[in-house]
């Protein structure tokens, strides 16, 4: 993570938001107001501003928005990561603004909102990169080339399992082209440090400061007791392909956070590695990660 200097200021944002269920236009009006108020010109991506029928704010195109000074993303972690996948290759750092619920990468409240964005836009921030996956899926021919069947980014993790509950597989592991391990359970993670407080936190998963470059893998529910996470280097390329009978496939799914789902068989193969750009992640001045997990996880508090 940066040193907390004195940054660019911030002369224009575009205000991104899920089109949840539940209302957000308030708050995306509120933020906006704000801006204003702080002199940055405040914009809103079209998916936003059609979903939400906002017509109070100016709405510009993808292609304008990598000409912004920030992206402010309004609700839940799952907000931040839906907008990293499609905006990340954009260049534009993100703020997000909890309207959600844990809040590890939302971490600005609504109630330290005033100040949280005085000081974002006064320059008093601190910038960070958060790893992010590029995982595709191939199936290959008789001849061996490899057709691409499915492929997305993410910023958490990537869980490969039957989708069916209770359903074992084989999953056979390569690091850089060297086999690592054939694992017979339920499926697998492979997460950034990002994702260590996610899904890979509650299989069992170790917690990984966000600014380290590996990748971590989990095993979920194995049926083998000595096969353990492992913690591998950043850039390395993760393979993983499946034992199943040739003439009867089997289903495979490849989720990417939670949100996307590649499907696909066990005659295909899975590609995991970084993208080659990260998520770049503002923090108003005084963010503490630690102070976040004490918060957000109840580290230290008493069982009675």
């Amino acid at each position: 993570m940066d040193k907390c200097t004195v940054n660019k200021p911030i002369k224009s944002a575009v205000i991104v938001s899920k089109v949840y269920k539940r209302p957000m236009t308030s708050a995306i009006l509120d933020i906006a107001k704000r801006l204003e108020s702080l002199g940055v010109k405040p914009y809103l991506d079209q998916n936003t501003s059609v979903g939400f029928n906002i017509l109070e704010i100016e709405c510009i195109s993808r292609k304008q928005m990598k000409d912004q000074d920030l992206i402010i993303v309004v609700g839940g972690d799952g907000s931040v990561l839906g907008a990293a996948r499609t905006l990340v290759d954009l260049n534009v750092p993100v703020l997000g603004v909890n309207r959600g619920h844990l809040g590890l990468l939302t971490d600005v409240s609504p109630v330290d909102l005033d100040e949280a964005l005085a000081k974002v836009v006064a320059g008093h921030y601190t910038k960070e990169d958060r790893m992010m996956l590029d995982v595709s899926v191939y199936r290959d021919d008789d001849e061996g080339v490899g057709e691409l069947v499915g492929q997305s980014l993410a910023t958490n993790e990537t869980v490969i399992h039957s989708g069916m509950m209770a359903h074992m597989m084989v999953f056979n592991v390569s690091i850089d082209d060297r086999f690592m391990y054939s694992l017979r359970g339920d499926g697998i993670i492979v997460n950034t440090p990002t994702g260590s407080t996610a899904y890979s936190l509650s299989a069992g998963g170790p917690i990984i400061e966000p600014h380290l470059d590996v990748l971590s893998l989990v095993p979920m529910f194995p049926q083998s007791l000595n096969c353990s996470p492992i913690i591998i280097p950043g850039q390395s390329v993760v393979e993983i392909n499946f034992d199943g009978h040739e003439d009867f496939p089997e289903w495979v799914n490849i989720n990417c956070d939670g949100q996307v789902t590649v499907r696909a068989d066990t005659q295909c193969r899975v590609i995991i590695r970084q993208h080659k750009t990260p998520l770049s992640l503002i923090h108003p001045q005084g963010y503490d990660y630690y102070s976040i997990l004490r918060q957000k996880l109840g580290w230290g508090q008493s069982l009675v």
